[in-house]
């Protein structure tokens, strides 16, 4: 997959959020802290000695909401992206919930595993359902995983939090003292 080529079609795809917005590079340039000329050089497959940094990678793929820049690089290098929801909720009801939803979402991918290689092979259909309960499962656990680190993170005086551990708990919207 050609990166360039996603990062451009993500740009090309970017809709302003008001009427009066531009859309494309000259909309989404501005909160970037680019032009637009600027912006269309380093997206632009066909203008090679233009390049985005990674941190306008990443920035390309919040501001589009569109991600398929960074799946496209981690299926590259053999790793799949799984978003990990901002935790929400204080109490130990969420922590049940999620708890049984990974266990749920863990026994419906081993299900259907199970099931699609009884027959000691697995065609196309079975390895897309097998997929899916794959993606959900790990869906769940990183919905548990982020809840246990807010909560964790939360427990720790401000003193004892790394820079990184600041900058993830502003990104799940959490207040940081």
């Amino acid at each position: 997959m050609n990166i360039t080529a996603l990062l451009y079609n993500a740009v090309r795809r970017f809709r302003g959020v008001e009427p009066e917005d531009s859309n494309g590079a000259a909309g989404l340039a501005p909160y970037m802290g680019l032009t637009s000329t600027s912006l269309s050089h380093k997206v632009s497959p066909t203008y090679a000695s233009a390049h985005c940094s990674p941190d306008e990678v990443v920035m390309i793929c919040k501001l589009t909401q569109d991600h398929a820049p960074l799946q496209a690089m981690a299926m590259q290098l053999g790793y799949a992206l799984l978003p990990i929801a901002p935790a929400t909720g204080d109490g130990d009801p969420d922590y049940v919930q999620r708890m049984s939803s990974s266990v749920a979402e863990f026994g419906q991918f081993i299900a259907e595993a199970s099931s699609s290689y009884a027959d000691r092979s697995i065609d196309d259909n079975e390895m897309a359902r097998i997929t899916q309960e794959f993606a959900e499962s790990m869906s769940a656990q990183a919905h548990l995983f982020a809840l246990l680190k807010a909560k964790h993170l939360k427990a720790k005086p401000a003193a004892a939090l790394s820079v990184n551990d600041v900058r993830w708990m502003k990104e799940q919207g959490e207040v940081v003292a």
